[in-house]
This record gives structure tokens, C-alpha cells and sequence, in this order.
């Protein structure tokens, strides 16, 4: 199983917001997905109420829900399309949420699957593609290349107010003596 869950930097009741975090979140899990030369079958989706005392409640507050796959893939687009659906089966309007995750499971090698003879030659090139954004934003570190379902403006995205200088990795963060 692959998981990728965050919390929000701030509570969020709007579906786009958690839509754009579910494609986000779904696009890094099948980023590992890749990494590891494998494809899943089974992609779940959770959401997190925020509870009445400012907390997350867990008192039935984690709303879950899964799509099986009809073959195993490990291409971002295919992945996105099921689980940002799953999210409109899963939303309570007027609800403030404050985690979100995405979970691939029934994983397989992706020298495994059974091709198609009845697909389009383009089909075939989709791993190259996955490929090139992969490496592309390896490279550069930060989500150059991303789809469109994960949105441009994140007001979703965790906080990281208190987070260490990143020194050794980063050379805008670099120490600097005088």
C-alpha cells in the first residue's frame, strides 16, 4: 500500500479546495507508484471533519471510499480521474475538513500487466510521458509540471511556519556568514 494524507494549514469546506488536494495527493502517491516499477488496483480516498473543540474528531468524522480499478496503472491521469470523483460521494456541504489522504493498494509489478491490443499506439507512450514530468520535477524540486486538477493557488496546502532551514539542500536557504 502507498499513502500520501496531509493535514491543511487551515480548515477547508469548499470541494474544490479538497479536490485539488486529493489530485495533488494522488499524483504524488503514483509519482512513488512509479518510482518502484509497479501499478495499483485499488485507490482510496479519506476525508477528516474538523471536530467542534477546534481538533480533528474522530467520532465517525473520517468519511472513506474506494474505486477498483478495471487494470492496474500507475499513470497519473488515470488515478486522478476516480478519485477526484470519489470526493463528490464523499463531501458534506457546510462540513469543514481538516486532513485528506489518498491510499493505492492491490499493487503489482508493472512488467505484469497484460497490454491491450485494442488501445490506440498513443496508450503506449503514456509511460514515457509519466517518465519525463517525473524526472522534470525530480530535477527541479518543486512541482514544475502538474496536472490541472490539482490547481495553481493551493490555499489548501500545510502550513510549515516552524520548519527548519533546509541548508544542505537548498541554495536559497544556504547559511550565510558575514
Amino acid at each position: 500500500m502507498i499513502a500520501t494524507t496531509r493535514m491543511f494549514g487551515n480548515a477547508v469546506g469548499d470541494i474544490d479546495s479538497i479536490k485539488e488536494a486529493i489530485a495533488t495527493y494522488t499524483s504524488r502517491a503514483a509519482e512513488k507508484l512509479r518510482r518502484q516499477h509497479s501499478a495499483a488496483r485499488v485507490i482510496n480516498v479519506f476525508v477528516v471533519a474538523k471536530g467542534e473543540n477546534h481538533n480533528v474528531d474522530f467520532r465517525g468524522a473520517t468519511h472513506s471510499g474506494y474505486v477498483t480499478l478495471p487494470t492496474a496503472t500507475s499513470f497519473t491521469n488515470e488515478l486522478i480521474k476516480p478519485a477526484v470523483a470519489l470526493v463528490d460521494k464523499l463531501y458534506e456541504k457546510g462540513t469543514l475538513y481538516k486532513k485528506a489522504g489518498v491510499m493505492l493498494s492491490g499493487i503489482v509489478p508493472d512488467m505484469s500487466i497484460q497490454g491491450n491490443l485494442f488501445l490506440s499506439e498513443n496508450k503506449n507512450c503514456e509511460r514515457k510521458l509519466m517518465d519525463m514530468i517525473d524526472n522534470i520535477n525530480f530535477s527541479q524540486r518543486d512541482d514544475v509540471l502538474k496536472f490541472a486538477a490539482s490547481g495553481t493557488t493551493r490555499d489548501w496546502k500545510m502550513r510549515q511556519d516552524l520548519r527548519s532551514p533546509r541548508y544542505t539542500t537548498r541554495w536559497n536557504e544556504l547559511y550565510e556568514v558575514t
